[in-house]
């Protein structure tokens, strides 16, 4: 039987990030996606990664949701930019009434763009509660656990603990490129467990998508029976090849080429478990 996923996202007009990236990361599991709209992101054309944002009203959310969870039985659902705290909110009242694997992808800032709106209380109070697993990079989680910003594997632990405090199931701190050294560092926490997961940095550039693709992705292993830990693995995996294998765009930022690991693989971006 065909996985069915659902993502709770923004729309990306360039097409590495948001909705656009998970339906694409869906596809990379043979898994049937839908979205529900949260908000627009366009950009200006002379001032290349400049967003300009429309946000869906809350309403209208509704109804989306309404109506694929009517239509749909899903096997997980993921969420990315919501945008504002009254989508947040229906989000949170949908998600409170259908108990399905929950990948929350924790969007604060947008990469080039600065913070967005402040929705950390929200989340902490709401959403993080209810999370399968949730998916901070190093400034999200330094602000949803009120730290100072993380440059460490000891700060990402104790980031990953303190929000596992808060509710979530699993905790998968983002470390990426973003750290020192020659490897993208990323920890889950379970609430017992800390495992390290390593690959080789690829390149240096800045890329849109890498986040939203990686929940997605995660989110699609899950509803194909995947462990927790595996699911973590191959998105790393798949999101490595796609950073490998970026996209340049007139927005100055380069685009995750989602199918990469199917298509382009490249070499030494093997994942190591400790």
């Amino acid at each position: 039987m065909t996985s069915k996923v659902l993502t709770v996202a923004g729309s990306d007009v360039s097409g590495g990030a948001g909705l656009e990236a998970d339906l694409k990361m869906f596809e990379e599991y043979d898994a049937f996606g839908t979205a529900a709209v949260t908000c627009i992101v366009t950009f200006d054309p002379n001032e290349g990664f400049s967003h300009v944002l429309e946000f869906i009203d809350p309403e209208v959310v509704t109804r989306q949701l309404e109506s694929t969870l009517a239509v749909h039985k899903f096997d997980a659902i993921k969420s990315g930019m919501l945008g504002s705290v009254e989508n947040a909110l229906v989000l949170a009242e949908k998600l409170k009434t259908n108990e399905l694997p929950y990948v929350f992808d924790p969007v604060l800032v947008c990469k080039g763009a600065g913070t967005m709106v402040d929705l950390k209380d929200l989340f902490v109070d709401n959403l993080v509660p209810l999370a399968t697993v949730i998916t901070p990079n190093l400034e999200e989680a330094a602000t949803l656990a009120d730290l100072d910003p993380i440059d460490s594997i000891e700060g990402m632990i104790e980031a990953a603990k303190i929000i596992h405090s808060q509710g979530a199931k699993n905790v998968v701190v983002k470390g990426g490129a973003r750290l020192a050294g020659d490897d993208a560092i990323d920890i889950i926490f379970d609430g017992q467990t800390v495992t390290t997961l390593r690959s080789r940095k690829v390149n240096e550039k800045l890329v849109n998508g890498a986040g939203c693709s990686f929940a997605s992705s995660i989110a699609a292993g899950i509803a194909t029976g995947m462990s927790i830990r595996e699911a973590v693995v191959s998105a790393k995996e798949k999101v490595a090849h796609g950073i490998a294998n970026c996209l340049d765009n007139a927005t100055g930022v380069a685009s995750l080429l989602h199918p990469a690991a199917r298509t382009q693989p490249s070499p030494d971006v093997a994942v190591s478990v400790d």
